[in-house]
């Protein structure tokens, strides 16, 4: 409608832009839901001229969906990035984005944008410089070379996580952590007596150290400035116990140290070894192995 300003529909454009950013992010809008939201939406030419404005100003990235014509609302911080770029450049990077934290070949960027090698370089090469995308690469393939967000983190699959340094598995860095979780595991799993030297805790003992308390000593410890999960905590357990170096105990929910250890041997496993009445034990006496409550509870625990 003819009676209605340029700017007027900025500011109509801008209200239903507003809208669009209360969506979840990535959400992708119909046409009928931006009609929907349009303020002069009984008015067929404000509505498009809305709809143009949205687009012209790069508030609306178009997009196909089953065929369809979609809408995708972009970010202020993305749109502060992608005002100074030329349309090139902002298709190119509009496919890395997404292709999120898995990136996308060169070779399937190429076959999407239907772009010459040379201009395509050109403009990659653009957005590097300016830190907008970055080369990436995967653990999974090589050879390829991956563009991803500058910002974003690749996911596991692409870098193989914590354990990998430059996609070659760091087996110097996972042997230092496993053998430092070891000693821990062990300092926890047996007390300390400075008399009568390493004793085992009673049957049912519960005090074994779990998976948080784990994972948080080593955060705590300083043993790495890679950032680890509990997730990557819980891959060396699992390394740990199927070494036979640690053992799941108290339902499995926490670990205690398996193996040979100073100090330790049949006899001061048992109830026997560590008796304060052990001078007084005899069999039909006072004191017997038949009548001793924690012999038996030391045999129903299977120790």
């Amino acid at each position: 409608m003819s009676s209605v300003s340029h700017t007027a529909i900025q500011e109509m454009a801008l209200a239903v832009y507003s809208q669009c950013l209360q969506a979840p992010t990535g959400y992708l809008f119909s046409v009928q839901e931006l009609q929907d939201m349009t303020p002069g939406r009984s008015n067929v030419e404000v509505t498009n001229r809305i709809l143009n404005e949205l687009l012209r100003s790069r508030q609306l990235a178009p997009l196909t969906q089953g065929g369809q014509p979609v809408f995708k609302a972009l970010s202020k911080d993305i749109l502060e990035k992608v005002k100074n770029m030329n349309p090139d450049e902002e298709m190119l990077y509009g496919y890395i984005q997404e292709a999120a934290r898995e990136g996308i070949w060169s070779k399937t960027l190429k076959a999407k944008s239907n772009m010459h090698t040379t201009t395509m370089t050109k403009c990659l090469k653009t957005l590097e410089q300016k830190r907008y995308v970055k080369v990436i690469q995967s653990v999974k393939y090589p050879t390829r070379k991956i563009y991803m967000l500058y910002e974003l983190t690749p996911s596991i699959e692409v870098s193989g996580g914590p354990w990998f340094t430059d996609s070659e598995l760091d087996n110097e860095f996972i042997n230092e952590l496993l053998t430092a979780m070891t000693k821990f595991i062990t300092s926890k799993s047996l007390p300390r007596n400075p008399v009568a030297g390493v004793l085992p805790f009673p049957p049912g003992y519960s005090g074994y150290p779990s998976l948080n308390q784990i994972y948080s000593w080593v955060k705590n410890s300083n043993l790495t400035e890679v950032d680890l999960a509990e997730a990557d905590i819980k891959s060396l357990l699992d390394v740990l116990v199927y070494d036979g170096r640690v053992e799941r105990v108290v339902g499995g929910t926490a670990y205690k140290a398996v193996g040979k250890l100073e100090s330790v041997n049949g006899f001061t496993e048992s109830p026997c070894g560590r008796c304060p009445v052990f001078n007084l034990c005899e069999e039909g006496g006072l004191v017997s192995a038949s009548n001793c409550k924690y012999f038996e509870e030391w045999l129903n625990a299977g120790l």
